[in-house]
């Protein structure tokens, strides 16, 4: 156990920084939404949001349905101790209504700086005259010996970001900055100039994350007591990650495309050929960008004025494919530690998941910091990511792929619902955020 903490050690700092990036990137990236000019946009804008936003949470819901389906990460089970040392909290029972109230209220913190330490949740304490029960010791227990105890709900606060509350009031912020215009440009300009440093630290951590993943991957396997039954479970996962991502990219949205747009979907596909492959190669939405304009433009005939308005947008806030791995992972890794998500949670899990790609970096492997914010909403340390990432480098390419499609898709479809409106030229409109070079 000690050899194992002791090769762990390097690698916890490297999660750490991982977790501190999360809280500046959270607030640069999708106060960038401060970039789309809403006034000159009009309806067409606001198509594409509603677009993005649903094909999204389509994307997160399919993930979810399969990896609680399936259950990967139940195939072999480790406890939390196991894995990230210490002692598991107490659970926090609490009915479907507290659970709803939670919800709601993370999305409007009292204080945000106390949320990016903290977060609150109304967890039940069992009485019974003086006797106060842990929930552990209530979780064991029948219905009707549980009902023998009073349930008083209580506040609770825990040390964790209120990453649900931190998203929302981010992208609230960007939207408005957005709308008051010239008022508004001082705080643009500040937040795309915190952004491009953060992207910046971001990269340089993600390119010296080898040196850290190495040694926790070791830790990792010098506590496995069957290796063998760790990969049939990673491999679990990556069924799920990938048949969600299948399902979303060759079903749904070749559906929508025939629907909405009227358009032969494998056609359309063949003219995206060589953006989709540079996305498959290089793992980034924002070096893609070029190559999907010209082959939206070019072979699939989109009006330009559209296409340099969408594509650009979707590069910045959708991320379907990035969404459903997110949401897949961090079940899957709940699964793995032993710790069921109830349906709140799960909820919860949809929603971070969804807010937490608006805006996420067009970089490879940016997911991962992400996949932090969703890791730390459901009360899960944030080093656990170490359990998917053997793999990330792979999958990476697929969901970034599938991003790239459904923002071509998304061009098409606006364009067609719009094909009637009086279009602006919105070509210089700039929202993408390219790859910082190191």
């Amino acid at each position: 156990m000690r050899s194992s903490l002791d090769v762990a050690s390097a690698a916890i700092i490297r999660a750490a920084q991982f977790e501190m990036s999360t809280v500046v990137m959270n607030h640069s990236s999708r106060s960038s939404l401060a970039s789309v000019d809403s006034t000159t946009a009009g309806r067409l804008g606001m198509i594409s949001l509603i677009y993005y936003f649903t094909t999204t949470m389509i994307a997160v819901v399919i993930g979810i349905v399969l990896v609680v389906s399936v259950k990967p990460g139940k195939w072999m089970a480790t406890s939390i101790e196991d894995l990230v040392g210490g002692t598991k909290s107490a659970p926090c029972i609490s009915t479907a209504i507290d659970t709803v109230f939670d919800l709601v209220k993370a999305l409007f913190p009292e204080n945000l700086i106390e949320a990016t330490f903290r977060s609150e949740k109304v967890c039940m304490k069992f009485v019974n005259g003086s006797e106060l029960i842990d929930s552990n010791v209530a979780l064991k227990m029948s219905s009707e010996e549980r009902s023998q105890y009073q349930e008083i709900p209580e506040v609770v606060r825990s040390d964790g970001m209120n990453i649900l509350g931190l998203v929302m009031f981010s992208v609230s912020l960007g939207i408005v900055i957005a709308r008051i215009g010239d008022e508004g440009a001082p705080m643009k300009a500040f937040f795309k100039s915190l952004e491009a440093v953060s992207m910046r630290l971001i990269s340089l951590v993600i390119w010296l994350s080898p040196v850290g993943i190495t040694f926790l991957i070791a830790a990792q396997i010098v506590g496995m007591k069957d290796p063998g039954k760790e990969l049939q479970r990673l491999m679990g996962y990556m069924v799920c990650v990938l048949a969600g991502l299948s399902i979303h990219g060759l079903v749904v949205l070749p559906t929508l495309m025939i629907t909405l747009a009227r358009r032969n979907p494998v056609k359309y596909v063949y003219g995206m050929t060589q953006a989709l492959l540079t996305a498959l190669a290089t793992s980034s939405s924002s070096a893609t960008l070029p190559l999907s304009i010209k082959c939206v433009e070019e072979n699939n005939g989109v009006d330009p004025r559209v296409a340099r308005f969408v594509l650009p947008l979707g590069a910045t806030i959708n991320m379907d494919g990035t969404a459903l791995y997110e949401a897949v992972a961090a079940i899957y890794i709940s699964q793995c530690v032993g710790q069921d998500l109830s349906i709140g949670n799960i909820i919860l899990v949809s929603l971070t998941a969804t807010l937490a790609s608006i805006g996420a970096a067009g970089i490879p492997q940016a997911g991962i910091v992400t996949m932090i914010m969703v890791l730390i909403a459901i009360g899960l340390p944030s080093n656990l990511f170490i359990l998917i990432f053997p793999v990330d480098f792979f999958l990476d390419r697929i969901r970034t792929t599938v991003n790239v499609y459904g923002d071509s898709i998304g061009a098409a479809v606006v364009g067609k619902m719009c094909e009637s409106d009086e279009v602006p030229d919105l070509s210089a409109i700039t929202v993408a955020r390219q790859s910082p070079k190191l």
